[in-house]
């Protein structure tokens, strides 16, 4: 498409509305029966040469709500589903013509199976509004009276690729922890009974921290799926604080940083689940640990205002604009692959099961600081949805 200003990957042709319309009745009424697919479960379409939809079933609609579907017909994919480098300057045609749709699997599946009569791959979509669609795309290629017409069905694959991430965040911690057990043991017999003495303790701490992250990752696999039932007990703010800084500063995310208690730092007493409260607070804990620069430190505080109690946790590196509107979003890192769950989770525990707040305020002068915040009496709240 080189001599073709209107893109700059795949065609940017379409047909008219009338030869659309056409078409549209033509699948709509054919011998392979478009009310099947309507009963599929899963998003399918079914799109022209040109690539534009000309049916769509009711999953798909439901996926891309729109008060009018039949808007959908002579749209393509990435138009009707609103992807990010679908409508703008960048793609002069439309769906598949910008640059970076030339690493675009999904468009790649559906060039091939017009090639080769079929294929399937796993991709990832970035919507206009910032959230990520991952999905195995099935696309396959068939004749209609003449005409040849790609039918693409979508399978969301995001709570599978979840599971994954916490399964490698949770390995990950689980090997290090693991190691330094080891490396502490071996080490017992080269040391007098005093250094022993404060090996085993540490070789303690560190079996504890084990145990709270199998625990945590029994929990995050419970939370995902609805099953946790918060047992609110009476707590100490303060205590729960410093038990939390005392567990974190064993974690390799506290190698060359630290972390300290404010001085305003003050008791309140608090009902809320000790457990899944814990949680929130060390994953705040370890990723301003992770987010920190070597020698710099990470200030935790707790205090009361009015009926509620709230912990912040605060670090001197700042969050870019970009970054902190995806800051809570499920599949969304700064760290890597498989990390960064911490502020999904921690989110997820306060507002949906904890009965709280969770908001940051960051910027260059002060750096970032997360803050929470819980009823004095979790269980007099009503739980959200």
């Amino acid at each position: 498409m080189a001599d073709d200003p209107t893109t700059h990957f795949a065609s940017s042709v379409r047909l008219d509305r009338e030869a659309l319309g056409r078409q549209a009745r033509k699948v709509a009424g054919a011998d392979y029966p478009a009310a099947i697919l309507d009963g599929v479960s899963v998003p399918v379409f079914v799109l022209n040469e040109q690539r534009q939809i000309v049916f769509a079933n009711t999953a798909f609609q439901q996926f891309v709500p729109d008060d009018d579907p039949a808007r959908f017909i002579g749209r393509r994919a990435g138009e009707a589903v609103r992807c990010v480098h679908a409508d703008n300057d960048l793609a002069p045609g439309g769906c598949g013509t910008a640059e970076a749709c030339r690493n675009c699997e999904a468009i790649q599946a559906v060039l091939q199976a017009h090639a080769k009569g079929r294929d399937e791959r796993t991709f990832q979509l970035v919507l206009q509004g910032g959230e990520a669609v991952n999905a195995i795309i099935r696309a396959t290629r068939i004749e209609v009276e003449g005409e040849t017409f790609i039918i693409v069905a979508l399978v969301d694959i995001k709570d599978t690729l979840w599971r994954r991430d916490v399964e490698r965040a949770f390995l990950h911690d689980v090997m290090n922890i693991a190691g330094s057990i080891r490396s502490s043991s071996e080490a017992l017999s080269l040391f007098d009974a005093a250094t022993q003495q404060d090996y085993m303790s540490r070789i303690v701490t560190a079996c504890d921290t084990l145990i709270s992250e199998i625990h945590s990752h029994r929990l995050m696999i419970s939370a995902e799926d609805g099953d946790l039932e918060p047992t609110f007990v009476p707590l100490d703010s303060l205590v729960v604080l410093e038990r939390m800084i005392s567990i974190v500063s064993q974690h390799t995310a506290g190698e060359g940083r630290s972390v300290v208690l404010a001085p305003s730092a003050r008791s309140v007493v608090f009902r809320s689940d000790e457990g899944l409260l814990s949680r929130v607070i060390l994953n705040l804990l370890k990723n301003a640990l992770e987010a920190s620069d070597p020698s710099q430190t990470v200030t935790a505080d707790t205090g009361q205002d009015g009926g509620t109690v709230w912990f912040s946790v605060h670090n001197a590196a700042h969050m870019p604009p970009k970054i902190a509107a995806r800051v809570f979003r499920r599949f969304f890192s700064t760290k890597g692959a498989s990390r960064g769950i911490g502020t999904y989770s921690a989110r997820l525990l306060t507002e949906k099961y904890l009965r709280g707040t969770i908001a940051f305020t960051s910027d260059p002068e002060s750096g970032t600081t997360f803050t929470v915040r819980y009823p004095q009496d979790a269980a007099a709240h009503t739980a959200r949805p």
